[in-house]
């Protein structure tokens, strides 16, 4: 019986130190260490992105925001910070940034410059005129002709070719004549790529991203292409466009959760596919707000803030501490014991020493 309950008491030492291995062991067998971090969604982004900028944004930040605004003569970016203004509940200096905003409506109004803006992107004031001018011709096949053509033009006369326009302006056309096999519908890549080549127009491409959009053209078959002879996929590398296709198609994702200005300005932080896809997944769940948020947090602490760690790498992490933490305790124990034996041993007095009895004899 004795023996029983010795063994029972050993097994019940042991037991939650090998369930505590059992379980580290098994949450390490789904590798979650690998991929630590996932990406918040829904509610849980909105609040995340939304707790930052309000510690981000005090009314220091904006005050001096809203005077380099006014100074820059930006009046779009004034009028992004007078609504979070409004929004936090901060005070300002409202005045300079309003004059601003007045005299950039006024240029809106002018169809002058509407008219200006259509036929040369660069003269336009402002990125909201672009979206309202110059996007629904470049949306248009006729659009993505126009730009053909003007490369093929530059090529013909020796001048600088921008390859990179050329490439989006054949996306545009594939997507078009339903071609292109990529990530998207082709109105979708379509809408995309034009806006990609806007943006290019007015320099907000990023180099990395232009290099990734940069297509081989046989620019002597242009001409066939632009009287409607030859497709596209007889000038082009259609395979390389279908890579090209997700870029788009994210950026059509940016444009329809906020606005065609603000994806245009919201392209300057795209610098491949992975930045694609992270800045539609938060315009999607920012909406209207996702410029102040990227302009407040920055591109790094905005993407950092729209990721969390996986509750199987904290269960792992836990386990894996709580088993390190036991094995230490019983460690500490069986040295603790040993070492208060041994200390027992050295420093008691010695047991008194029994002398003999002697018996008598009668």
């Amino acid at each position: 019986m004795a023996v029983l309950f010795s063994v029972i008491r050993g097994f019940a030492g042991v037991a939650p130190f090998a369930a505590t291995c059992a379980v580290a062991l098994w949450a390490l067998s789904t590798n979650p260490l690998s991929a630590p971090l996932i990406e918040r969604t829904g509610e849980d982004l909105v609040l995340s992105l939304e707790r930052s900028v309000r510690i981000a944004a005090t009314e220091d930040w904006v005050a001096t925001s809203l005077e380099a605004a006014v100074a820059d003569g930006d009046a779009e970016r004034a009028e992004m910070l007078l609504g979070l203004a409004d929004d936090l509940g901060h005070d300002v200096d409202r005045a300079p940034a309003a004059a601003l905003i007045a005299e950039a409506e006024g240029w809106t109004a002018s169809a002058s410059a509407c008219v200006a803006c259509m036929a040369d992107a660069m003269s336009c004031p402002s990125v909201a005129m672009l979206g309202a001018c110059a996007v629904p011709f470049e949306m248009s096949p006729l659009g993505d002709v126009n730009a053909l053509r003007r490369q093929a033009m530059n090529w013909a006369t020796d001048a600088e070719v921008d390859e990179v326009e050329a490439g989006l302006a054949a996306l545009g056309l594939a997507a078009t004549a339903g071609i292109l096999v990529s990530g998207g519908s082709s109105v979708t890549v379509k809408a995309g790529a034009s806006l990609l080549r806007l943006g290019r127009r007015i320099g907000a491409v990023t180099p990395e991203l232009a290099r990734m959009l940069r297509v081989p053209v046989q620019w002597d078959g242009v001409p066939g292409v632009v009287t409607g002879r030859i497709g596209i996929g007889e000038i082009t590398d259609t395979a390389k466009l279908a890579g090209l296709g997700a870029v788009a198609s994210d950026l059509q994702r940016v444009r329809r959760a906020t606005s065609t200005g603000e994806a245009l300005r919201l392209t300057r932080l795209i610098d491949g596919p992975e930045d694609a896809r992270h800045v539609a997944r938060i315009a999607e769940a920012m909406g209207p707000r996702t410029t102040r948020t990227f302009a407040v947090l920055g591109k790094s602490r905005t993407l950092r803030a729209g990721m969390r760690v996986s509750r199987m790498a904290v269960a792992a992490m836990v386990a894996v501490w709580l088993a390190v933490l036991q094995l230490a305790l019983v460690v500490a124990t069986r040295v603790g014991t040993a070492s208060m034996r041994a200390g027992l041993r050295l420093f008691s007095p010695p047991p008194p020493r029994r002398e003999p009895v002697l018996s008598r004899t009668a």
